[in-house]
């Protein structure tokens, strides 16, 4: 399925829903928005809470975001994701389903820098486990990101990856659920103050 949702200066918005292999299911939702700072509601047909951030629209309520193609809309950006091809972050909130930290976790920001730490870090906690021996660069997966603080205000970080030939581009825009797939999915965290990587999980292991 693809998502194509357009905000029109009138204020209306036109939602899509696209079925590459069944058309029949395909649908269009149609309302009005209201856009204060870098906060979105759309209401009507389609209803949605979220935010622009880092040239996505990311939504309040689950880890899933929409990508802006074009528009006369500037947001604040911290990261430019063409130098970061294989990365993408999601916010962190603790009302959200599945979260992976604890309540007294706080949402951070990624930066470039913290990427780059990331890509270093990456290889060496692989390397810890027996399926990803010699491991130098983790290029040829997908990597989606979410961040905290924890009580200490020790930046750790929520890191799953996946092939990169696998889920392609889709992995910039929600987080979905895998239960098997071997070393092509897996997951860990990674203390970004500490440089100490934990919890790392290997789908079907």
């Amino acid at each position: 399925m693809k998502i194509d949702l357009r905000l029109y200066s009138d204020s209306t918005y036109i939602f899509k829903r696209i079925y590459e292999f069944d058309s029949i299911k395909n649908e269009t939702l149609e309302g009005n928005f209201k856009l204060q700072n870098d906060s979105l509601v759309c209401y009507g047909d389609f209803n949605f809470n979220g935010f622009i951030k880092n040239n996505f629209i990311e939504s309040n309520d689950e880890y899933e975001k929409y990508e802006i193609i074009n528009s006369k809309i500037k947001s604040s950006s911290k990261i430019d994701f063409n130098k970061f091809p294989t990365y993408t972050t999601f916010t962190f909130d603790k009302s959200k389903e599945n979260n992976r930290f604890n309540k007294t976790a706080i949402p951070y920001e990624l930066t470039e820098n913290d990427l780059l730490k990331i890509d270093s870090i990456l290889p060496i906690c692989m390397n810890k486990t027996g399926y990803f021996k010699g491991m130098k660069n983790t290029n040829n997966y997908s990597k989606q990101c979410i961040a905290t603080k924890n009580r200490n205000g020790e930046i750790e970080v929520w890191v799953n990856c996946a092939c990169s030939g696998i889920v392609k581009d889709s992995f910039k825009y929600f987080i979905g659920t895998v239960y098997d797939g071997g070393h092509c999915y897996f997951s860990l965290k990674i203390n970004l103050t500490k440089k100490e990587c934990f919890d790392i999980a290997i789908n079907g292991k």
